[in-house]
């Protein structure tokens, strides 16, 4: 059978390669939502491949091949390569029909060596390093202004924990320009995350996008929890075997699915943070029980290999949960499910949870006693919207003066373009205002976790007077009612401000999604939609999220208050 994965079949839910080779299975919706990502992929591209252009050697750019018919694309690729081209940004690597892979990697990099060859390099948008100990081996770095210098750095490493399936990518293109033999002598390939690292001792204080160099050989990575009986007993393997195992079993799923009539069950579905956003989604949520552990336990759910090992010892369900001996249970799930770190704390809280929703409470109370929460005579709620550039758009107070009547809105928007200016002016004026505000009053500002103090904090230095005195007057005057519900209560599904305060307010968002991912879309259209009737209409549905959310931390804190 004739076909073909990408670099990310091997890094994914493996449920997506089944439902794609499945026949007769379309999916719910053809085209996957963008990913929301917090910077602009293309701008980030661009600006990785502007740096790399501009670079000593010869660079071969292929971008404007994507869209060439396959064929035309690799046989550019390969000219490249043969060519002897220090770089190639964009090249289509021929297809490996025999071990079903393709791909197209971010860039080519040719070896130093003698021999030549190439090592793949992909671009995320993401981090991919973490600072370490400086006596640690030193990682392998490349400037973008000179990818072929690989360069020692000390006190950062590969995020190998968190980021393992970026390492699996770049091993899926080593195995491509080995079919081809294109590869370098050693396996070794970049990443380009978002992370900026000083490079050049000479110049203190200047950072820069870098390729980070990964050994695929290195013994570095856990085997698939899956295929071994006691995952903390079980020797690392090196990326490239890591990656085989995974490819090698994308293959035989699919292998299977081609080969069935379509009725067949390869597969039971286990809903983890990669559904958000996948085109299957709602057809595989669709075979699930309603109470499935998967689907009930939203809030710091268990994994995917912690699902299926509870599923293995007869446990699906949130009820069948509930209702276990934890005890029991624990002795024959903790050595199947070694993994990861705190594998039992996490259980006994999905425990927890599970009887919680089982017995259909959403906030159970830790604590006895009046909660440490004074009134005021002034009390003030503020919650700030960002773009998606992170820069400060909205302030939004929700101001409760019984001196002037009922409570009121005000807030403080710029619905454009911010540079550095603009976002200082509007935090000068919305702060201003707070300080003539609170003056000479017995008054506090209430938020919902620390998000308003941080921002505060990193913009005062910047905003003279407002913002040393801002700064100052946080300290104390700004108080964090997720500090006040974090420390005396428990919640079946967490602890967020939507889903407390509709569970014992009643108070609901206008807005039938709300959420702070939205609105950064909702503001980029309110700026930047060329129908003018867009643009208002994302102002105003903005303008209502954020005083929906200051309202809510009112509502809320008149409920905490209550509660004895």
């Amino acid at each position: 059978m004739s076909f073909t994965l990408d670099a990310y079949a091997a890094r994914s839910c493996p449920l997506k390669t089944v439902n794609r080779f499945t026949p007769n299975l379309v999916a719910p919706s053809l085209t996957p939502p963008d990913p929301p990502f917090f910077r602009d992929p293309d701008a980030t591209e661009a600006k990785v491949f502007g740096a790399v252009l501009s670079s000593p050697g010869r660079v071969v750019d292929l971008r404007h091949l994507r869209e060439a018919p396959s064929a035309d694309a690799e046989r550019a690729c390969l000219e490249a390569m043969a060519s002897g081209a220090d770089v190639v940004i964009g090249g289509l690597l021929p297809r490996d029909e025999a071990a079903h892979r393709r791909g197209r990697p971010s860039m080519l990099v040719r070896s130093r060596a003698e021999s030549g060859g190439y090592h793949p390099v992909q671009v995320k948008f993401h981090r991919v390093l973490e600072s370490c100990n400086p006596e640690s081996d030193d990682l392998f770095v490349a400037s973008l202004a000179a990818p072929r210098r690989p360069l020692p750095v000390a006190g950062r490493r590969f995020r190998w924990t968190s980021r393992p399936n970026a390492a699996l990518q770049v091993a899926h293109y080593w195995r491509l320009l080995e079919a081809c033999g294109h590869a370098a002598e050693v396996p070794w390939a970049g990443l380009v995350g978002i992370d900026q690292i000083p490079l050049h001792p000479d110049r203190p204080g200047a950072v820069e996008e870098v390729i980070t160099w990964l050994n695929l050989a290195e013994e570095r990575m856990p085997p698939d929890p899956r295929t071994v009986e006691w995952p903390d007993q079980a020797d690392p393997l090196s990326t490239l075997a890591r990656y085989d195992q995974e490819h090698r079993y994308r293959v035989e799923l699919a292998e299977a699915a081609l080969a069935s009539s379509g009725q067949d069950k390869l597969l039971t579905p286990i809903l983890s943070s990669e559904c958000r956003g996948c085109e299957w989604q709602e057809h595989c949520q669709a075979q699930l029980d309603a109470d499935d552990l998967s689907l009930r336990i939203t809030k710091a759910p268990l994994d995917v290999h912690e699902v299926r090992t509870l599923r293995r010892l007869g446990i699906s369900t949130v009820a069948e949960l509930a209702h276990a001996d934890l005890d029991t249970l624990l002795e024959q799930y903790l050595p199947r499910a070694s993994h990861r770190v705190g594998s039992e704390q996490r259980l006994r809280r999905a425990h927890h949870r599970a009887t919680l929703i089982d017995a259909g409470v959403e906030l159970e109370r830790q604590t006895q006693g009046p909660l440490d929460l004074p009134t005021h005579d002034l009390e003030i709620d503020v919650d700030i919207e960002t773009s998606s550039d992170d820069r400060v758009y909205l302030w939004g107070f929700w101001v409760h003066d019984p001196s002037r009547g009922e409570p009121y809105c005000r807030q403080f928007a710029t619905f454009a373009d911010l540079d550095d200016a603009a976002e200082l002016d509007l935090a000068r004026r919305a702060l201003g205002w707070l300080r003539q505000t609170v003056a000479g009053r017995d008054a506090a500002v209430y938020h919902y976790s620390d998000y308003e103090v941080v921002r505060v904090n990193r913009l005062a230095p910047r905003l003279g007077d407002v913002g040393a005195w801002a700064s100052a007057w946080a300290q104390e005057g700004f108080v964090d009612l997720f500090d006040v519900v974090r420390r005396n209560f428990f919640g079946a599904n967490g602890l967020g401000l939507k889903v407390v305060t509709a569970a014992v307010t009643g108070f609901a968002w206008r807005d039938e999604d709300p959420g702070g991912l939205n609105s950064q879309r909702w503001f980029a259209e309110a700026v930047g939609d060329p129908d003018d009737r867009v643009r208002e209409l994302a102002r105003v549905r903005v303008l209502q999220y954020n005083e929906d959310d200051v309202r809510a931390t009112w509502h809320l804190r008149r409920w905490l208050r209550e509660q004895a």
